[in-house]
C-alpha cells in the first residue's frame, strides 16, 4: 500500500506516495534537507540546482564511503571465520594425535 507523505526539502513541500514507512521517508527527506543546508550554508551564491547537485554529490560520497567500509569489513569477517575454523580443525587434529 502507498502512504502519502509530506516533507520539506530546501524550504519546499514536496507530496509523495511511497511503499515505505512515512516515518522513514521522513527521516530520509530530512537527511536530504540537511545536507541541501550545508552546501548553501558553505557558499550562499549557488542557485538552487548547483546546491541541489553538491548536495547530492555529497550524499552520494557518503554512500559510496560507507558500501567501501561494509565490503570491507565483511572481508575482515570472513578472515576471521576462516581463521577460527582453521584453528579448530588443528584443534581437532591435536586431540586426535
Amino acid at each position: 500500500m502507498k502512504n502519502r507523505v509530506t516533507v520539506t526539502i530546501g524550504g519546499m513541500e514536496y507530496h509523495l506516495l511511497a511503499d515505505d514507512d512515512p516515518q522513514y521517508v521522513k527521516k530520509t527527506a530530512e537527511l536530504v534537507d540537511r545536507k541541501l543546508r550545508e552546501v548553501q550554508h558553505g557558499s550562499a551564491n549557488l542557485s538552487a540546482l548547483t546546491a541541489a547537485v553538491m548536495a547530492a554529490l555529497n550524499i552520494a560520497d557518503d554512500y559510496y564511503k560507507a558500501q567501501a567500509s561494509s565490503d570491507s569489513l565483511r572481508s575482515q569477517i570472513r578472515e576471521y571465520a576462516d581463521e577460527a575454523a582453521s584453528l579448530r580443525a588443528e584443534l581437532a587434529r591435536l586431540k586426535r594425535g
